[in-house]
Order: C-alpha cells, then sequence, then structure tokens
C-alpha cells in the first residue's frame, strides 16, 4: 500500500468575488423570505434595507391618514356658522383627496418593486459588511468584545426559481435513500426541485444553530444522550473568536467514536499500544501540552513527513486545551479498520447499556466481503457483483433516470451496492472483517471503522488567489485532468469499470464510423420546455459522440501509472486512451464546469476548485470532515457514481445548441461555493473540527471517564452573532 501519485495539475484559483446582480422581476416578497433568513445569519448589518424600506413605506400610509384624522379633528373645531368652509373642506378630502391617496399608494407600490428589483440587489453587491463584536464574560466580570474580520459572511445573491415550485403546487418527484427518483407523470423539472430544497434544508441548518455555550451544551444533550467533553468551553471559545460557522454539526465524530465507547479505557489504550506498532503510522502524543511524535513509516513512503508535518501543525495551536492522550495515525489514503455488522451492532447495544464490551467475547473474524458491514435486511444483502455486468455507458432511460439528494445518504453502500463494482476502490476485493482498530485516517467509506480526521494537502488560502468571475470564464465545457488512479490495473483486476477509467470512456466516445450509433436520454434545458408538460413527453435523446463534442474536455495526463507491465496493462492503457499534456493553471480558470472525482481515496483538489469560481460536480463515495457542513445543489452539484445524471445535468445548466441553460442558477452555485470555501473551510474551521474530536478523544482514553465531562458554568459564557 502507499499513497497515491499526484500527476496532475490543479487549477489555480480565483479570490473570494461575488457575481453582478443577477436579473430579477417583481415577485412576492415571501419568495424572498428564506433567503432573507439566510443572510441575516451570514452578515449583521446596520440595519436590514428590506425592513427600512418596509417602515418608510408604511410610515407614508400612515402619515396620510394621519392627515386625515387631523383634518377631522379641526372640523369638528369649526363654529356653526362656518358650515360653508367645512362643507368645502369634506368634499376637498371625499372627493380631490381620494385620487391623492391613490397616487400615493401606487407610487409606494412602485417605488418597493423597484427597490427589489434594482436597489436590493446593488446594496447586497456593494455593501459593506461592518465589523461584528461578541461579547462574553470570563473569569472577571468585565465585558469583552471581540471584533471580527469585516466580509468573512459577505452574502451571495441567489438567482430567483420558478414561483410556481416555489408554490409546491404541482406532482413532484419522490426522494428516497439520497435519490430523487424522476416521476414520468411530473411537470417539474428534478433539478429545480433540487435546488429549491437544497436552498430551505441549507436555511433551516443555518439559523438553527446555536449563539451560545448554553445553547450549544443543551443542543448537543439533546443530539447525542450525554455530556459535552472536559474543554468544551475552550472550544466554543475558539469557535467564537474565531468566526466558526455551524458550531452544531460535528455528527461525522459521533458516529466515528460510538463503537468506542463500548470498550473501557483500558482495553482503549491497549488496541492504541497495540495499533502504534503497525508498520505505515505515526503516532501523536500529547503530555502536559506538550507533543510527542513516533514515526513507524519507511523515509521511502512519499508524502508521509508531510502528512506528519500537517496533522501537527493542526494540534499546535489547541494542545494546552487538551488532556493527555495518544492518537496512532495512517499516512495511506486508504482505511484499515473494517468490522462486521453484528459485532458492530453488539458495541452499540453495550453502550447503550452503559456496559463494557468483555474483551474475552468470542468476535466472527471468518466474515468476508463488503455486505459484512451492513444490516441483515439491507440491499446488499442481495446484491451479487457477479451479475451486475457493469459497463461504462450508463443507463440512460426515463424510468431509471435519477439524481443525488441528499449525497451524505448517497454515500451509504449499504443501501447502493451498485456502486461496489463501479468504483476502483471496492470492485473486485474480498475484505475480511477485524476487530476495532483505534486509528484515525484521512479518508474512508461508510463501511470502514477507522475516526476520520482533516486532511490538509492541496489546502490553500482563498484570498491569495487570481480571480476570473464565473460570467468572464470563456470556455463553457466540462473540465477534467488527472491521473489513471483509483485503482491496480492488472489483468486481475476489474480497472476497465473503475470511477476514472469509466468517465474517460463515456466522455471521450466518438462514432468514427458512425455504426455503434450510441444515445443519451435526457430531460431539455427548462427554458425550451412549455409550462404543465409531463416528463415522459419532454425526454429527448442525442447521440452520445455530439454530447461529447459540445460539451466534454475530459482525458488522463502524462502516461499510464499504478499498472502491471508484465501482463501487459500499461500497453493496454496506453493504447485505448489518448493521453494529454497537462494543463496550465490559467487554461483551467477559464472553463466554467469542472467535475471533480476520487482517486485512489478522496479528492484533495476539491478545495482548490470551489474556490475557483466555477461550477464544481462532484463524484465520490467517501465521506469527508465537511460533509454535514455543505450542501449540495446550494454549493456544488452532486453526481452519481455511474454519471447516469452527468448529461441531464449538463443540459440544465449549459444548455444545448438552440436552447439556454440556466446559467443564473450555475453562476449562483458556482458563487455559493466559493463563498463557502471562503467561510467555512479556512484553516480555523479544520481546527476547530480536530479541537472536538481529540476533546471526546481524550475522553475516551481517560481512566474515568465520568470525571471528563463537561459542566456549564455562566461564567464560562460566550456569544456567536
Amino acid at each position: 500500500m502507499s499513497l497515491r501519485p499526484h500527476t496532475y495539475v490543479t487549477p489555480s484559483i480565483s479570490p473570494r468575488t461575488f457575481a453582478p446582480p443577477f436579473p430579477s422581476r417583481p415577485v412576492s416578497p415571501n419568495m424572498y423570505l428564506a433567503e432573507e433568513k439566510h443572510l441575516s445569519q451570514l452578515s449583521t448589518y446596520k440595519r436590514d434595507p428590506g425592513k427600512a424600506a418596509a417602515a418608510i413605506r408604511l410610515a407614508s400610509l400612515q402619515n396620510v391618514w394621519a392627515k386625515a384624522d387631523e383634518r377631522r379633528r379641526s372640523e369638528d373645531e369649526l363654529e356653526d356658522g362656518d358650515v360653508q368652509r367645512k362643507t368645502r373642506r369634506r368634499r376637498w378630502y371625499m372627493y380631490g383627496g381620494k385620487p391623492i391617496l391613490r397616487r400615493w399608494t401606487i407610487y409606494g407600490i412602485g417605488m418597493f418593486f423597484l427597490y427589489l428589483t434594482f436597489i436590493r440587489p446593488w446594496l447586497f453587491q456593494h455593501e459593506e459588511t461592518p465589523q461584528e463584536h461578541y461579547s462574553f464574560h470570563g473569569n472577571s466580570s468585565r465585558s469583552i468584545s471581540i471584533k471580527r474580520s469585516p466580509a468573512s459572511r459577505s452574502p451571495v445573491p441567489r438567482a430567483p426559481l420558478p414561483p410556481a415550485l416555489l408554490a409546491k403546487t404541482a406532482l413532484e418527484h419522490k426522494v428516497e435513500d439520497g435519490l430523487l427518483k424522476v416521476n414520468p407523470q411530473s411537470t417539474v423539472h428534478p433539478i429545480h426541485q433540487l435546488i429549491r430544497d437544497a436552498r430551505d434544508a441549507w436555511d433551516k441548518k443555518m439559523n438553527r444553530q446555536s449563539k451560545t455555550l448554553l445553547e450549544a451544551t443543551k443542543e448537543y444533550q439533546g443530539r447525542y444522550g450525554r455530556r459535552p467533553p472536559k474543554g468544551f468551553d475552550k472550544w466554543w471559545e475558539y469557535v467564537v473568536q474565531n468566526d466558526v460557522p455551524l458550531p452544531d454539526e460535528y455528527d461525522q465524530i459521533h458516529h466515528d467514536l460510538l463503537p468506542f465507547r463500548a470498550l473501557s479505557p483500558k482495553e482503549l489504550n491497549k488496541r492504541i499500544q497495540q495499533a502504534s506498532k503497525a508498520v505505515d503510522t505515526y503516532t501523536l502524543r500529547i503530555k502536559r501540552g506538550s507533543i510527542r511524535i513516533n514515526v513507524s513509516y519507511s523515509a521511502d513512503i512519499q508524502g508521509a513527513d508531510e502528512r506528519l508535518e500537517q496533522q501537527t501543525d493542526l494540534l499546535r495551536p489547541i494542545a494546552k486545551y487538551l488532556p493527555d492522550m495518544q492518537m496512532v495515525w495512517s499516512v495511506h489514503d486508504t482505511p484499515r479498520s473494517f468490522i462486521g455488522w453484528d459485532h458492530k451492532r453488539e458495541l452499540i447495544e453495550h453502550v447503550e447499556e452503559e456496559e463494557w464490551f468483555d474483551e474475552n467475547d468470542e468476535i466472527d473474524l471468518t466474515l468476508s466481503d463488503w455486505s459484512a458491514a451492513c444490516p441483515p435486511r439491507s440491499s446488499i444483502k442481495s446484491f451479487n457483483p457477479l451479475f451486475s455486468n457493469p459497463t461504462w455507458i450508463p443507463d440512460t432511460s426515463l424510468t431509471s433516470k435519477s439524481f443525488i439528494s441528499s449525497h451524505s445518504q448517497s454515500l451509504d453502500l449499504c443501501s447502493h451496492p451498485d456502486i461496489i463494482p463501479i468504483h476502483g476502490a471496492l470492485a473486485g476485493k474480498i475484505p475480511k472483517v477485524n476487530e476495532l482498530i483505534p486509528i484515525f485516517t484521512l479518508s474512508k467509506t461508510k463501511l470502514h471503522s477507522d475516526v476520520l480526521g482533516v486532511p490538509v494537502e492541496q489546502w490553500l488560502q482563498d484570498d491569495t488567489l487570481p480571480e476570473i468571475p464565473f460570467e468572464e470564464k470563456e470556455i463553457n465545457r466540462l473540465l477534467w485532468r488527472g491521473s489513471n488512479t483509483g485503482t491496480d490495473h492488472s489483468v486481475e483486476t476489474p480497472w476497465r469499470t473503475s470511477h476514472r477509467t469509466r468517465l474517460i470512456y463515456l466522455t471521450n466516445y466518438q462514432d468514427e464510423n458512425e455504426s455503434e450509433n450510441l444515445k443519451v436520454d435526457y430531460i431539455p434545458p427548462p427554458k425550451g420546455i412549455k409550462s404543465k408538460v409531463e416528463m415522459s413527453k419532454l425526454i429527448k435523446q442525442d447521440k452520445l459522440d455530439h454530447w461529447n463534442q459540445r460539451s466534454m474536455d475530459l482525458g488522463f495526463t502524462g502516461g499510464p501509472i499504478q499498472c502491471n507491465v508484465d501482463d501487459g496493462t500499461c500497453d493496454d492503457l496506453m493504447e485505448e486512451f489518448s493521453w494529454t499534456e497537462q494543463m496550465t493553471h490559467d487554461e483551467a480558470l477559464n472553463y466554467k464546469y469542472v467535475i471533480d472525482v476520487d482517486g485512489n481515496a478522496w479528492s484533495a483538489r476539491f478545495k482548490r476548485l470551489l474556490a475557483s469560481g466555477s461550477l464544481i460536480l462532484k463524484a465520490t463515495i467517501m465521506p469527508e470532515w465537511w460533509t454535514d457542513r455543505i450542501q449540495p445543489w446550494v454549493h456544488y452539484v452532486p453526481i452519481q457514481m455511474d454519471y447516469s445524471d452527468l448529461y441531464d445535468i449538463m443540459a440544465f445548466f449549459q444548455g444545448l445548441p438552440a436552447t439556454p441553460g440556466e446559467t443564473a442558477l450555475a453562476r449562483d452555485i458556482a458563487n455559493a461555493g466559493k463563498n463557502w470555501s471562503a467561510t467555512h473551510w479556512r484553516k480555523e474551521d479544520m481546527i476547530a473540527y480536530m479541537f472536538r474530536l481529540y476533546l471526546e478523544w481524550g475522553r475516551l482514553v481517560a481512566d474515568r471517564r465520568s470525571s471528563m465531562d463537561f459542566e456549564y458554568e455562566e461564567r464560562m459564557e460566550m456569544r456567536r452573532s
């Protein structure tokens, strides 16, 4: 096992920028309700322009009625003999005043729509975010103000969706196990529905986050049924001081560590000692706030020293707040811990019953295959990969058409076993179960039981990068360049159906003799669809090679790697693919659409791609530390591993020769992803994740775990905006 080679060149990217205001039209204020809630979470303004305008409109109407009331009161005070003047005033109000009032009302309504259409987007584009202040009380009774730099939560405008979609009056598509299944009778474009639901989910997640330490403590107890770990107040202080968003979204840590809670501290520490002796690992030890390192890997492993240093850099700022403990890390991309479902269920039952797992209990280690890690009634139990017959040609027919709704749920291989034979990390492999190993790793699937950490390689500072806004990118095609990693290429492995190989086969297919006539079924762009037309009547078909010539620019770079020279596989790779030169950073930045796909494990280039300002399409089976902290269809576009949705998605955003695509929505997602990269994937955000993970780990390895529970005190309180 070795580190994955990095032979591709990742594009250099542009700094944070926001697109010009999107074209808009007068709509009901209710359509912007979710957006306004989102913006209020992202940034605090001196005033809310929308509310200020509403107050002005109300004041103008109140002034009209106030003057009328004043006239009535003055009329009551007139002398009885002044009837003629009194009558004239009444006549003026009843006949002359009414048009004036109507004109003022129409004027006010017109100004309101003018504000929504032109002024409001301009304000969001150009208004600077003022500094925000946090107040908290530490050991001193003096209130402390913490300032953060401006524009850390700058709002990103959203392109409008069809009003009928927001009203939810039409028959929609069903979502199951993280996938939206296209309903042939529906008149709603599935991607419109996905974007609407994703926006709602993201807004709700942003709005429900804890604002105080007390709220965060209660939220923790409500989610996980126990108190936070000791030092939770120090973690919260770090979150507030560094403006870390989404302080409640750390479920990945809970799921990773839950089985370990069944092991007694003595048993867990014994297993840690055993793991520290394994090859290709390193151990980080914390003793009274100091970091000590022990390595068990060969100096020949490329990149191992860099990974050790990267994890140490994340640990240094927080080591003084952590209890004594040690963590064993693998230097490789791939996970190591694979336990059976029965054993995992037994461990969790011990946690629920608050009992230690007896290390003398027998564990069935004879089980093998990926299905061993899944529940008895899951889909994988009835799935036989030998009969799946995977090919590089996906099924794009309407009856099987689907899109990813929840990327997190779609990563569940127990529910989606059809992914196994088409991903190089899984296909052709028969893993054997082992006991629970306390080891930290940079990448894993949901079938593995490693503790997921935060990889740092290829991370970058967004504001140091060059800038090309989405609308200025000149090439309206989908880009990918990279090496043929993802699997070992030999006559003994099904490398032709691995994820990267299939992607290049599919998107580079050309029917030179026009004999095969391979076609793709796709849903046309919404702008070419008449309203209230069912999906079954909309589906179109086009030649695959026509699609590729128009929309695709993907290819392997350099030459074959990870292949067997002796059995001729390297020669096969060289002959079957057109190997291209590496693309320069400037060339890559000019593409509006870029796809990101797994290599041997996770893709380290995703952060860089998000920061580029292009619309990023992502295909993966690997959960990462940020998976619960990002929203597909708001910040990026998820792609299925069989690529059956690829051409539908390109038709929607890119359009067709005679029909424009939804470029405003593409720009919306690209800009939102760029902003998310700058505000949710900073070094401070990575440290906050590891800080909380290490606090939890420190409690697990402590001799008396109950003594490592956090006790809230009001003097610790600290509020985030």
